[in-house]
């Protein structure tokens, strides 16, 4: 077939050819004696060869293209056909010639092959041999909707990477366009494609911003689709490219103005969380937005949002305060609000008294996430606190929270409260059968990792049968003890020759804690 495909592109480019004058040879006549006879013992010689001969033989048919294509045609069609390894080698000659009838043939059997779902990587490696001549090939390819988008991720991949750069900026227009899944392929490959040499980063940023430059004046006029399409851009450009100060300052000019499309100024303020840099600028859409945003406005409540989330943590903190954001209704501002509290036994402010009575559940979970992150040390948790939090994580008929992630983060807040009564409180939850099997796996760990006495708990805990239904989990938190002890060696030991359901784990877990040793 593919012989059958060579062979009929040599004869229409030989057909539509233009007559040549008779002064003037074509430029692969054989007038230095060499005729199709000679390029087909060459090719022979190819085939069998492996030393100078072989060179010698390669060399001759490179300088004659024509006759070497047209002797290459008639072994591949040949009888006995080719082997793997000597089709290979005669497709790899086609590859050097560089002719272009080869590079659209070299095209349309990839096709097939990832039609057909057979072995690509020759193909690939034969159209990236071609360098620019196969980036027409490729763009077609692309854009061909009956292949898969894994295929077309992976074309795109290498038309990324033969595209010279000079040419770079031909790739922009593909930027904010099509599917996500392969636009997500597209920026990573011009990711890689920039980070790996400067001046390919360069040509790459001026590609998309002149795009940027089309689209943003195009918006302007009223076209919404340009409008997003910017936006798209905006995130490949900041994500990609070196960022100097002109970039900088666009992305905060976007991010403040009013005028700009919704979609630009996420995008821009997204650029400035990426790029460490704006946070005057980012308090500033932070305020505009903060009175619209708590009145129900939710293009505010995102533009607010992101802004302070974009901020360094202690610069946004005083402005969560400000706005009083622990008391929005919108789930997300009061999230917000809680992860940029202080401790929750800092005087003043009364964290679990009033976020655990909020009716969004995420909410409840924001504000003992960040109990969990400021506890531990200095910062120990109040008694009253130690209670709550078991309270929290305890049984739904006892009060318990009746959302899952609600519990376990209650959990795991209890773990980093430094005092024995929450090393206590999380043993009591471990055992409780009453208590979600999630929270009581969740106590397990916590004790692994803070409570001094929690690995020889747990692991007495792992063999012993009224835990088994815990016995994965448990085996998984073993692997995090800060200490290797006898008595966790043996329960790991003693679960990895057991049940296959935990053996897995358990021997995870013994590896990790005692590496190059093995159980008795």
């Amino acid at each position: 077939m593919l012989a059958t495909a060579l062979r009929l592109a040599l004869a229409l480019t030989q057909a539509v050819a233009p007559e040549a004058a008779p002064a003037d040879p074509p430029a692969d006549a054989p007038s230095d004696g060499y005729g199709l006879e000679q390029a087909r013992a060459d090719v022979e010689v190819m085939l069998v060869d492996r030393g100078k001969a072989y060179i010698d033989a390669r060399g001759r048919l490179e300088d004659h293209g024509e006759l070497a294509a047209q002797a290459v045609v008639e072994r591949l069609d040949a009888v006995p056909a080719p082997g793997p390894a000597e089709r290979n080698r005669l497709l790899n000659l086609l590859a050097g010639l560089q002719r272009p009838e080869h590079v659209a043939l070299f095209g349309e059997q990839l096709r097939v092959a990832m039609r057909q779902d057979r072995p690509t990587e020759l193909w690939l490696e034969l159209l990236r041999k071609q360098g620019a001549a196969a980036m027409p090939v490729l763009v077609g390819l692309v854009g061909d909707k009956e292949l898969s988008n894994a295929d077309r991720g992976d074309l795109l991949d290498l038309l990324v990477d033969v595209t010279p750069r000079e040419r770079l900026d031909e790739l922009s227009p593909m930027i904010g366009r099509g599917a996500s899944e392969l636009q997500d392929r597209l920026r990573r490959a011009l990711i890689r494609r920039a980070h790996a040499d400067t001046r390919d980063d360069a040509a790459i940023a001026a590609g998309i911003e002149a795009d940027l430059d089309a689209d943003l004046a195009r918006s302007a006029e009223g076209d919404r689709d340009s409008g997003d399409r910017a936006a798209r851009l905006l995130v490949v450009r900041a994500a990609c490219c070196a960022a100097g100060d002109a970039f900088g300052a666009r992305l905060e000019s976007l991010a403040r103005s009013a005028d700009a499309p919704f979609s630009v100024r996420v995008a821009a303020i997204d650029g400035l969380r990426r790029l460490e840099r704006g946070a005057s600028v980012l308090a500033e859409v932070a305020r505009a937005n903060a009175s619209a945003a708590k009145a129900g406005d939710q293009a505010s409540e995102v533009l607010l949002s992101l802004a302070l989330e974009a901020m360094p943590a202690d610069q946004a903190a005083p402005l969560a305060s400000e706005f009083a954001l622990i008391d929005a209704s919108a789930p997300r501002l009061a999230s917000l609000g809680y992860a940029l509290m202080g401790p929750a036994s800092e005087p003043g402010a009364p964290w679990l008294s009033t976020s655990q009575a909020h009716p969004w559940p995420e909410v409840r979970k924001a504000a003992l996430d960040q109990v969990a992150r400021t506890q531990g040390g200095e910062a120990a948790c109040t008694k009253d606190t130690v209670r709550a939090l078991t309270a929290i994580a305890g049984p739904d008929s006892e009060g318990g929270d009746e959302d899952a992630r609600v519990g376990r983060s209650a959990v795991t807040a209890l773990g980093r409260c430094d005092q024995p009564a929450a090393y206590s409180a999380l043993r009591d939850i471990l055992q409780d059968t009453g208590v979600a099997l999630s929270h009581r796996a969740e106590a397990g760990r916590q004790l692994v990792l803070h409570d001094p006495e929690g690995p020889a708990l747990v692991a007495a805990a792992l063999v012993d049968s009224r835990f088994s239904n815990l016995a994965r989990e448990l085996a998984a938190a073993l692997g995090q003890s800060p200490v290797a002890s006898p008595e966790v060696r043996e329960a790991l030991c003693r679960t990895a020759d057991g049940s296959p359901m935990v053996a897995s784990t358990a021997h995870d877990s013994f590896v990790a804690l005692f590496p190059g040793e093995r159980c008795e």
